[in-house]
């Protein structure tokens, strides 16, 4: 019989898939939407290449998902000058709890970030000016 993810139960009916988890009963399917939330702003953002702000912001939010339990790629647009973060499909290399535990707080850090890179590209903006 399978086995939930999450908590290790026994499934008497099939599992739902959760990217990145694996096979979770229905009790904790629930527990995993912010989460995957959170994979998915990761995966809408762009980075600006010529932008060290935009930069650090990649490199930090990249760490901070590793942390967390993902696998992650980074791929370059040079045409574009553009730079974007690929969580990868298999996996995740933890535990779901552990992911759930910390991804609020992860999502606060996220917020911190984006806001200080908006402070930092506008002061830029306001010098150049």
């Amino acid at each position: 019989m399978e086995k939930c993810s999450h908590c290790g139960r026994e499934l008497k009916r099939p599992g739902t898939v959760v990217p990145y988890v694996g096979v979770v009963g229905p009790e904790c399917r629930l527990r995993f939407t912010p989460l995957l939330l959170l994979v998915a702003e990761v995966e809408l953002l762009q980075f600006d290449l010529d932008d060290q702000g935009s930069q650090r912001l990649a490199a930090g939010i990249l760490r901070t998902m590793y942390e967390i339990g993902f696998e992650v790629r980074k791929h370059i647009d040079l045409q574009k000058r553009t730079l974007w973060l690929e969580v990868m499909s298999r996996r995740a290399n933890r535990r779901g709890a552990a992911m759930i535990k910390t991804w609020e707080q992860t999502r606060a850090e996220f917020e911190q970030r984006l806001t200080l890179a908006q402070a930092e590209r506008e002061a830029q903006n306001g010098s150049a000016a």
